[in-house]
């Protein structure tokens, strides 16, 4: 899902040194649920608990802080945090500056429409004024696959407002935070995927250890089942909180 631009480097400047603790800390950014999101103060999801569970396999104590995207790995590279998990879509870009786990989901960006104006084909969306939250594999894709500028939101949500006010004529979004933008509002619907991508969790190169850890975690957390009954209990909770 989301992407990372050199010029979000710049921020490594100001992201700060790693935690002095002996907790295992995780950045996220938390308005993708049902990976992450906000419970009142507490910040919940899949992505949270693959997370803890690493946690948990360390003996160390968990921690989860958000920021906004374009900060997430650029946190993990400078050291203020352990590991990103955000649904972060591995790409042969982010190889170069972090770590990757294997892939615990298989997902992709779909576009969201007004059904007063259906999408047929990516060939319709050349020209057009196209919605994406910033620092996302959906901005990659207009950016490299249309050739043009999309017009950039710090969140899927604030991208659907402007597609519902009529600022853009299409939104590209990951399929989850997409289906929660869509729920509820008759006048909207989404395309098939677009793209084929998988999610995993970054660190900071060098870390051996650490990167084991996470991918025999993740491999058990497979294979127990335990890892279906998150999605299923994190996609639930994140539709209750759509209905509110």
């Amino acid at each position: 899902m989301k992407n990372i631009t050199l010029a979000a480097l710049a921020a490594l400047a100001l992201v700060g040194c790693a935690p002095k603790d002996n907790s295992l800390k995780m950045i996220t950014e938390a308005t993708f649920p049902p990976y992450e999101f906000l419970r009142g103060q507490e910040i919940a999801g899949i992505d949270v608990e693959i997370c803890r569970a690493v946690a948990q396999r360390l003996n160390r104590p968990f921690k989860a802080e958000t920021v906004d995207f374009d900060s997430v790995i650029p946190a993990v590279i400078s050291g203020k945090a352990d590991l990103a998990a955000a649904g972060i879509t591995v790409t042969p870009d982010r190889k170069k500056n972090v770590d990757f786990s294997i892939p615990y989901v298989k997902t992709g960006i779909v576009v969201i429409f007004k059904k007063s104006s259906p999408f047929k084909d990516k060939e319709q969306l050349k020209g057009k004024k196209i919605g994406v939250q910033s620092g996302t594999t959906s901005e990659t894709f207009v950016l490299e696959e249309l050739k043009q500028e999309p017009e950039r939101s710090k969140s899927p949500a604030e991208a659907v407002a402007a597609l519902k006010s009529g600022r853009v004529e299409f939104v590209i979004a990951d399929i989850d935070p997409a289906k929660n933008c869509v729920k509820g509002e008759a006048d909207l619907a989404l395309s098939d995927f677009i793209t084929s991508e998988e999610y995993a969790v970054a660190i900071r190169k060098g870390q051996p250890e650490l990167l084991q850890a996470i991918n025999v975690t993740i491999e058990e957390l497979k294979k127990s089942g335990q890892l279906d009954k998150w999605i299923k209990q994190f996609t639930e909770e994140s539709d209750k909180l759509k209905d509110k």
